[in-house]
């Protein structure tokens, strides 16, 4: 009877740290793994959950070729968001798929992109003219889809830039950050 109460103890602990990760108090800035996040029901509740630090979004779509070449390595950037505790957020915008089963083959053939790009940081899947969409559109590309397309966010989950500049304009890009980690 003690194993039980201590392996419920265990677990008990363990989903509270695991569900925590997104919590003001027990957030671990995560720039080393990839973490797939599945429960935001909008794009507003998505940023709540990185309040307090600063993100850079990336948009894309495994149906966009110029999407996919900025998914690639930019070992500058990667460098500079990580020293600087930057937030990586990746937001795929897919197809919509009616059918369960070829969403869920979406939604594999977005997981096997996020590894084969080791799209390291958080990743979001959402699928086009879906309410989230419809949010991301409204307040990032004002009402018109247009990717690739980045975006920066304040620590207190305003939305600094809508427009900025990709991973592979490392220097335009850290110009940027720069402009606005002066404002903490």
């Amino acid at each position: 009877m003690k194993k039980v109460g201590l392996v419920i103890l265990i677990l008990s602990f363990w989903l509270y740290s695991v569900g925590g990760i997104f919590a003001q108090t027990s957030f671990k800035f995560q720039s080393d793994s990839i973490v797939f996040v599945d429960n935001a029901n909008s794009f507003d509740e998505l940023l709540k959950k990185f309040e307090g630090h600063m993100v850079y979004i990336d948009f894309w779509g495994s149906w966009c070729s110029p999407c996919l070449t900025e998914l690639l390595p930019h070992e500058e950037t990667d460098n500079f968001l990580k020293s600087n505790e930057i937030i990586r957020l990746y937001i795929a915008l897919e197809k919509m798929e009616n059918d369960s089963a070829l969403q869920n083959k979406s939604k594999e053939r977005w997981k096997e992109n996020v590894s084969k790009f080791n799209l390291k940081g958080f990743n979001y899947y959402v699928q086009l003219r879906s309410e989230f969409f419809k949010g991301i559109t409204e307040k990032i590309m004002k009402g018109k889809l247009s990717l690739p397309r980045f975006a920066i966010i304040d620590k207190q989950g305003v939305i600094v830039d809508n427009d900025a500049p990709g991973p592979a304009k490392t220097e335009a890009l850290i110009k940027r950050f720069n402009k606005y980690l002066k404002q903490k």
